[in-house]
């Protein structure tokens, strides 16, 4: 299975899938043109067999370019070339050269984060072209190309020009592929569709409309399209309108390059397409580009669930941190207000106590009348200290240090590079120092009223570097309590109370799993037991942590205040999990909080292919939140319950729907 797996890997990557059913039809599909699959076949098993050599075989079975360029090169020779032992030859050669050069190629091109796409195979093919000018006794095996069987379809333009992707330009082939790419993503279907006629009528703005039509070169549009707005980018509207930009792009680079390579008699093939791709790629990447793909999925419909999931469950990509105080704290400014957070120090935030909607007792004279003076901060990240100062006086109220704005501070470089700084700090209060690393919760400082100050409270913000009056960066904070409410990965706004959480150790002792850990539950279906179930921990070849029951797999992963299942593969009984505790805060209070449910989990197959569609155009639709309520040692939603055992490890019954699962206890 492995090696059927290792053949049929490559072929289906060329289309950006992933399905091995589906690589099998495409072997299959090339040997129509019988040359071409055959050399194919030669290209990609010569490159396994030397990279076997070389000790690689981790390498390129990781990383499926290093087979598919080399099988685009064997399919390249078959296209124009018979199977003769010089062909075969020729073909060896080449597709360890190919090999070489993706390997180099990919070491230059990760510095920038690009991928290497098909270039190697464009260059190579280039290489063999010139060089077949010279080969006289290949003259001999070129290919009268007929196919073993084709057909006649309306459409037949774009079908020849997808089955051109595997040079085999014919109807039924183009067709096949259509149809396997349309079962596994309607996104990147759509996406060839549009790509192919943007490319054409703008092609025919310059070019008689028949001409257009039919040139050998449009299943760049295609590849393009698909690169563009579903694969390295989020299926997303604007991502669209930047695929079509490149498509049109191109039509003129396929040109210019079609003239240029006639004067030797060579292809273009995807040289536009890469250069395309590679360009939007670079450029938007260096940007951080909010719609690009970080994390490719086997399909963009996944892609876009994955990404969607993180935005609307865990905050997306922005910098979160915990909040720097113990307690129930008030907004006094939020990012952007009206006094001191503007400019590029917009993004900061102020907070004090309040008590009956006072910050202070008495008449609020002296700095022991405000609540807020003196009380500890935390550090909200885990980081180093490289820099701070705790020698300034603290201001008597209605005074303000107008030299030194920022007062004694501290700034902590975060473990993931940003930098946090928290200002207005009590003088002498700082108790540790630059250098020492620092944990999340872990005091460090006591709230003062030191700098620009109109009374005590606490001054935080994240920035870009590590000196004193940086450029501040837009961050949320993990979570807080509201009016008995969670909230993750939110911002409170001016004026409200908030409470930072208290961790529950003890919670967090239930949901700490560890390889092999096997869980008995009796399955009940209206009161009446009708099986057993064992749920095991397992631990998949990257590392990340799943519940099994049978081929089921339910992700799943834990951090310092958070429970949280992400990624299901599978049906059944680990759905109705995921769905009635898709996230469980390690927290020591009875509250409530939100969660968004994954599309896939809320409606029918048939609804969620409706709405993959149409949720590029609007990323709202998948944002519907579940209400979940913990009591104690129980968490209850829409979908059921779920109870914990007070001395157990782990999950103690689950109820939803008509079915029940009891934990079996020895």
């Amino acid at each position: 299975m492995e090696k059927i797996k290792l053949l049929a890997k490559p072929y289906i990557s060329i289309l950006f899938l992933n399905d091995i059913k589906a690589g099998l039809i495409l072997v299959l599909l090339s040997f129509l043109l019988p040359s071409v699959g055959v050399l194919g076949l030669v290209g990609l098993l010569s490159t396994i067999l030397f990279a076997e050599l070389v000790n690689m075989r981790d390498e390129y079975l990781r990383y499926g370019f290093y087979l598919y360029n080399s099988l685009l090169v064997g399919m390249g020779v078959g296209y124009y070339f018979e199977v003769t032992s010089t062909t075969i030859f020729l073909t060896i050669i080449l597709s360890i050269f190919t090999f070489l050069l993706s390997f180099s190629l990919n070491k230059v091109f990760a510095k920038y984060s690009l991928p290497i796409l098909s270039l190697p195979f464009a260059l190579v093919s280039m290489l063999f072209y010139l060089a077949s000018l010279k080969y006289t006794t290949l003259l001999s095996n070129i290919l009268n190309r007929h196919p073993i069987f084709d057909i006649t379809l309306p459409f037949s333009p774009f079908f020849k020009s997808m089955g051109t992707i595997f040079f085999l330009p014919y109807d039924i082939v183009g067709i096949v592929i259509s149809l396997v790419i349309l079962f596994y993503s309607r996104i990147l279907f759509f996406s060839a569709v549009v790509g192919f006629l943007v490319g054409i009528g703008v092609h025919s703005i310059f070019l008689p409309f028949s001409q257009a039509l039919n040139s050998a070169y449009n299943f760049n549009f295609i590849l393009i399209s698909m690169a563009l707005s579903g694969i390295f980018l989020i299926p997303h509207y604007k991502n669209f309108l930047l695929a079509m930009i490149g498509v049109i792009l191109s039509v003129v680079m396929i040109d210019a390059m079609e003239v240029f390579f006639n004067m030797y008699a060579l292809p273009v093939y995807t040289l536009p397409f890469n250069a395309i791709v590679l360009l939007f790629i670079l450029l938007l990447y260096s940007i951080g580009y909010k719609y690009f793909n970080y994390s490719i999925k086997d399909t963009p419909e996944k892609s876009l669930n994955s990404f969607l999931s993180s935005f609307y469950r865990f905050g997306g990509n922005d910098i979160k941190i915990n909040l720097p105080f113990i307690g129930e704290w008030s907004v006094y400014q939020e990012f952007d207000d009206e006094w001191t957070h503007k400019g590029k120090w917009k993004y900061a935030y102020d907070f004090v106590i309040k008590k009956d909607d006072k910050t202070y007792k008495n008449d609020g004279l002296f700095l022991d009348d405000y609540y807020a003076f003196g009380k500890d901060i935390i550090s909200p990240i885990n980081g180093y200290v490289v820099a701070l100062r705790d020698d300034l006086v603290d201001n008597f109220i209605g005074n303000v240090d107008r030299v030194n704005n920022w007062g004694n501070y501290i700034i902590i470089k975060s473990d993931y590079g940003y930098f946090v700084e928290i200002s207005h700090l009590m003088q002498n209060s700082i108790n540790v120092k630059i250098g020492d690393y620092v944990k999340i919760g872990q005091i460090i400082a006591k709230c003062g009223n030191s700098g620009y100050s109109p009374e005590p409270h606490i001054h935080i913000q994240v920035q870009k570097y590590g000196v004193l009056g940086s450029e501040t960066i837009s961050f949320k904070f993990i979570d807080y309590i509201q009016n008995q409410k969670l909230y993750f990965y939110s911002l409170p706004k001016k004026g409200e109370n908030i409470i930072s959480t208290v961790n529950d150790n003890s919670m967090k002792l239930r949901l700490t799993f560890i390889l092999d850990d096997k869980f008995k539950y009796e399955l009940y279906k209206n009161s009446q037991k009708i099986d057993e179930v064992e749920i095991v921990v397992k631990m998949d070849e990257n590392g990340a942590f799943y519940f099994s029951i049978g081929e089921n797999r339910l992700y799943f992963y834990l951090d310092e205040k958070l429970f949280y299942f992400y990624e299901l593969k599978g049906e059944g009984l680990l759905k109705d999990i995921f769905k009635s505790v898709p996230k469980i805060p390690l927290i020591n209070s009875n509250i409530e909080y939100d969660d968004v449910i994954p599309l896939e989990f809320r409606v029918d197959k048939l609804q969620n292919v409706i709405m993959q569609m149409i949720l590029p155009f609007n990323y709202k639709l998948f944002n519907q939140k579940t209400v979940y309520k913990k009591e104690n040692l129980k968490i209850s939603s829409v979908y059921g319950e779920v109870y914990f055992s007070f001395y157990d490890k782990g999950f103690m019954q689950f109820k939803f729907d008509e079915y029940e699962l009891k934990r079996i206890t020895e």
